[in-house]
Formats: C-alpha cells, sequence, structure tokens
C-alpha cells in the first residue's frame, strides 16, 4: 500500500544543520532504505541574496557557516543523482522568527513582541515571502514541488491592520489566512505554472468546509496532513477525512522519524516514531477508497521553533529512521518487530561512533541527577547543611568519592561527544549542545565535589553555623 506512494524523509536543517560529507551518508541510507524524497527545510541556511541577504547563510546569522551556493547547487545534485526527489520548504506564514527577528523585517510581524508570524495585511508581507520563494526556486530550476509551510500561526488577526480588515467580516481571521495563502499559491502558479504546492493542514482544521470550497483549495495545493503520535493515542477524526475528501484530489500524510517526543529530548526511541507510522498506515488503509494520498513525509524536527533548543540529532535518529523506512516498504506478512532497530551495522549508520557516545551519556547523566536530587544528597548534604557547615564527615567523603567519579566519567565522555558532534555539524550548533545538555550537569557534580572537598576533613559539626543564628536575628 504505501509502495505506491511517495516516501520522503524531512531534514529540518534550522538546528544542527549537517556538514555536507555526513549529509551525504544520510542521503544514501534514504534511498537504500526505500526514501524516495527529500523535503529541505533551510531556515537561516539558505544563501539568500540582495535585501535578503541578511536572512541566511550569507549573513551567517545562524553560526554554523553553511551552505553556500555551491553547496546547495551540490546537495540537489547529490539528491538527484541518488534517484530522490528534492522539495524545498519555504516558511511563508508563520515558523519566520530567522527573518522577523531582524531589525529590517520587524515591522511585518503581527505582534511586536514575537517574531514568529508575519502580518498579512502589511503591504511589504507578501513581497518578502514571495521573494524568498523565488530565490529558492531559482536554485532549483527543475523543481518539481514545493512546500510553503502555513502552520502553527498563534498570533493571526491581532494587529491593527487586521483588525481593522476583519472588522464586520464573519469569517473573521479564516479570510486573513486563506487570503494569503491563495495569494503566495497564485504567485508561484504564475512563475512555475506545473508546480505542486504542499502546505501544512493544521490552520485547516478550524475553517469551515463552506468557506474553503469558496477559495477553491484543492486547484491550487495539496494538503500535508500531520500527526506524530503513536498508535496508542493516534486518532484522525472521521469529519476532517470527509471535508477533505470533498476539497482536494490528493493529499499527503505526514509522521515523524524524530523530534516529536519533546523539545529537550536527546535519544529517539524507535518503537515510539515506528509506532507512529503504523498508525498512518493503518489510517490510509482505512480511507484509501475516498481519499488519494500521494504520498507521506517523514518529519525529522531539529528544533520545536527558530528559538528552541536542539532536540533528536540525526545520528541518533538513524535507527529509528532505517525502522520507519523499512517499515513503509515491507511486505505486510513481514512482522513488524523484524524491522524495529535500536542498532545499526557501522555502513548504515552516518554519525555511529558519536551516537553511541550520546546514550553512554544520556544513562550517565540520569544517573547523576538521581545521585544529586537523591536520598544521600539530599539528607546529609542538601544546601542548608553547606550553607551552614552542619555535616558529617564520614558521610561527606562517600559523597565526594561518588561525585569524583561521576566527574572522572562525565569527563572522558565529554571529550568524546565535542570531537564527535564537530564532525557532524557546525560550530555553533555543536557549542549550543554541548552547554545545553553536557556543561549544565558537569558544572553540577564539579560544585559537589568541591563542596563536599571542602567539608571532608572537617570535625563532625557541633552546631549550625552563625547563618542560622543572624537568620534569627533578623526574623526577630
Amino acid at each position: 500500500m504505501a509502495g505506491n506512494m511517495q516516501r520522503v524523509v524531512h531534514l529540518d536543517l534550522k538546528g544542527a544543520p549537517p556538514k555536507i560529507d555526513f549529509l551525504e551518508k544520510v542521503l544514501l541510507v534514504i534511498k537504500s532504505c526505500g526514501g524516495t524524497g527529500v523535503l529541505i527545510e533551510w531556515e537561516d541556511t539558505f544563501p539568500y541574496t540582495g535585501e535578503l541577504a541578511d536572512i541566511g547563510s550569507h549573513g551567517n546569522s545562524g553560526g554554523d557557516g553553511v551552505y553556500k551556493p555551491e553547496e546547495v547547487q551540490h546537495i540537489f545534485n547529490f539528491i538527484k543523482a541518488n534517484g530522490l526527489l528534492p522539495i524545498q520548504l519555504i516558511q511563508t506564514f508563520s515558523h519566520l522568527e530567522f527573518v522577523l527577528k531582524h531589525p529590517k523585517f520587524a515591522k511585518l510581524r503581527e505582534l511586536h513582541e514575537s517574531p514568529a508570524c508575519l502580518c498579512p495585511c502589511k503591504p511589504d508581507s507578501l513581497p518578502l515571502v514571495t521573494a524568498m520563494v523565488e530565490q529558492a526556486l531559482n536554485a532549483q530550476p527543475d523543481a518539481e514541488y514545493v512546500h510553503i509551510g502555513a502552520d502553527e500561526i498563534w498570533h493571526l488577526g491581532v494587529c491593527p491592520d487586521c483588525q481593522t480588515r476583519i472588522a464586520g467580516d464573519v469569517d473573521g481571521t479564516a479570510v486573513l489566512y486563506l487570503d494569503h495563502i491563495q495569494a503566495v499559491a497564485n504567485y508561484i502558479r504564475s512563475i512555475r505554472p506545473n508546480i505542486t504546492i504542499l502546505m501544512w493542514d493544521d490552520m485547516l482544521r478550524g475553517i469551515k468546509t463552506d468557506i474553503l470550497l469558496r477559495y477553491d483549495l484543492g486547484s491550487k495545493v495539496q494538503p500535508v496532513i500531520w500527526d506524530y503520535s503513536p498508535k496508542e493515542v493516534f486518532h484522525i477524526g472521521a469529519s476532517r477525512w470527509n471535508v477533505y475528501s470533498q476539497l482536494f484530489p490528493r493529499v499527503w500524510a505526514a509522521s515523524a522519524f524524530k523530534g516529536a517526543s519533546g523539545a529537550n529530548q536527546i535519544l529517539a526511541s524507535t518503537y515510539r516514531y515506528v509506532s507512529s507510522n503504523e498508525a498512518w498506515l493503518s489510517e490510509i488503509k482505512h480511507n484509501a477508497s475516498s481519499t488519494v494520498f500521494a504520498g507521506i513525509i517523514l518529519t525529522g524536527w531539529s528544533r520545536y521553533d527558530h528559538y528552541a533548543t536542539l532536540c533528536e540529532l540525526l545520528p541518533v535518529a538513524m535507527p529509528s529512521l532505517v525502522s520507519c523506512l523499512s517499515l513503509l516498504t515491507k511486505p505486510e506478512d513481514v512482522p513488524i518487530e523484524t524491522i524495529m532497530y535500536e542498532t545499526l551495522p557501522p555502513s548504515s549508520w552516518p554519525g555511529m561512533q558519536f551516537a553511541t557516545t550520546l546514550h553512554k551519556f544520556a544513562v550517565l547523566k540520569e544517573h547523576a541527577n538521581q545521585f544529586l536530587n537523591g536520598e544521600v544528597v539530599g539528607s546529609w548534604f542538601n544546601p542548608w547543611q553547606i550553607e551552614n557547615s552542619y555535616t558529617n564527615p564520614y558521610k561527606v567523603v562517600r559523597i565526594a568519592s561518588a561525585a569524583r567519579q561521576f566527574m572522572t566519567e562525565l569527563a572522558a565522555l565529554q571529550s568524546d561527544l565535542a570531537l564527535g558532534i564537530s564532525t557532524i555539524t557546525g560550530q555553533r550548533s555543536s557549542e549550543e549542545w554541548m552547554k545545553t545538555y553536557v556543561c549544565p550537569i558537569m558544572t553540577r557534580i564539579s560544585d559537589l565535589v568541591k563542596a563536599a572537598e571542602a567539608r571532608s576533613n572537617s570535625e563532625p559539626s557541633v552546631s549550625p553555623s552563625n547563618n542560622l543564628y543572624l537568620w534569627n536575628n533578623n526574623v526577630q
């Protein structure tokens, strides 16, 4: 059933954008496991020029120094040379922090405090997104598809311009949204008449069917219906399929292979993501008689938005990706358990050494946090006891010894992690990941070691220090 559909892997480049040699290895794995295409979400890694130069890789505001124009062309050529379909995703409404954070474009925000959403009523808004689309498509003259995003528009119809425009209109924000989508789609069709336009579907879900029919969206776009839930909680109501079958000759599904289990998750659960794709296969089969599915996109988010921290990195998600693609291509009589991979052979696992080290770090970090927040430290060396020098050296010596052991093991992994991640992505993302996930636990353990060593040779305390009496006096 899934064999007749496109199987497209989404690469979210707004976080930890892969170096070219690592990306090539990932693309080869995608092809070898039955992928048919790649959805590339550039954000600030695309080499925009002219008035847009500051928002892309020429301005290097992302900090990772990728990608140059020749690298973009190399990526497209490599994808096509290996029989994969390249599709670009250009945000045209929301998730525009990488653009609207710049003072030059701040006036186009729907809500001044948030650079996420574009105001569709500002005269310069449409020219901005069409310029972005034009530059991206100019880099890919043979593009068959383009994805315009258009999801998660948290701020819509709140600025004075939008309020004035929708005053008295019973359809309100739906009109603001659809007018902008229609304008973007019409522009793309004017420069690329034969291109297929994709968009996320979530903002369509709450719009009345008669309004959607009035805009004739089915002749302009193909919606990508996304749900990343595992099968235990996966649910798309029949009413949505009824509406979409009236509106759209073809639709797409979107599952996930990473980046959908927590904004600061560092490990990718194969079971969790295979479960999401398994749920989608069942959903597609159930609705196949009334809905034509053009393909399924396996999303792989690197951040939940431009300002969020990094979540699962590509190397740790490779077993999940291979498992999900294997699920989509396996014969129905092959048991799912046979394609559930927690590890892969080196030839199929780009970044295996880094991923293995990261797994070790995740386990050690969990143990270290249990130690720091556990009974022993909490009962015999908590902040009050440290502050008031009220400790038992017998207990403190053992706490210091355990903390030093954690420090030694973490330090060994820290240098391996720093070296490994630097071979996969750029300096900004490498430093960000290390200082977000590794350095804080190192600092907490180091601080505990210093405090414990300072008290290890002390006599058992007779009474709390004068801090307690000073506090009592201040209270009185």
